[in-house]
């Protein structure tokens, strides 16, 4: 999780769930299991350069101390997972992320390794590595590196009129080593 980024040398993850093989019991999975197919008016490509501005504006949020502007990016339901216990709903990971911004984050950079998409474009993943420097508990700088998975579901325009940010993408998931 990029919490543990700064504060305990985590980042992001979650699992994207696909359909249920058939079991002995079952033939055949139901048609409710199978992929759908893709949207023809889905834009991969406008979807991915949305995701990848938002891990930009996340990283310059983080440095520039914005909880507020980190919390935009986040399902109310999310789940975050680092070196520690997960993190669940928006209420504790704020509080994590108001510690967090505490150590004096810099030098931070995250490197993209793709950005997927679910077959029915509700869902994306995105993962890489990152690195960045923090004050550690005794006030010297330390060294942080690993990697990060998000994961992201495509919102409706409802949900993000609402306020919560100007895209269609939410994470609702994440994970760091």
């Amino acid at each position: 999780m990029r919490i543990a980024l700064i504060a305990v040398s985590s980042l992001l993850f979650v699992a994207c769930s696909k359909p249920t093989p058939a079991t002995a019991d079952s033939a055949t999975p139901s048609a409710s299991m199978a992929p759908s197919p893709p949207t023809a008016s889905f834009d991969e490509s406008a979807a991915r350069a949305q995701i990848l501005g938002a891990d930009s504006a996340f990283q310059r949020a983080l440095v520039s101390k914005h909880v507020d502007s980190l919390m935009a990016y986040y399902d109310p339901d999310v789940v975050s997972m680092g070196s520690g216990k997960p993190i669940k709903g928006t209420t504790d990971l704020r509080a994590s992320y108001d510690k967090a911004v505490k150590a004096n984050n810099r030098n931070l950079s995250f490197q993209s390794g793709g950005v997927n998409f679910s077959n029915d474009h509700s869902m994306a993943w995105d993962h890489g590595t990152f690195t960045g420097t923090s004050d550690g508990p005794n006030g010297k700088p330390v060294t942080h590196s690993g990697s990060f998975m998000n994961v992201w579901k495509n919102v409706d325009l409802g949900y993000v009129n609402s306020g919560r940010r100007g895209g269609t993408w939410v994470i609702v998931a994440e994970i760091g080593t």
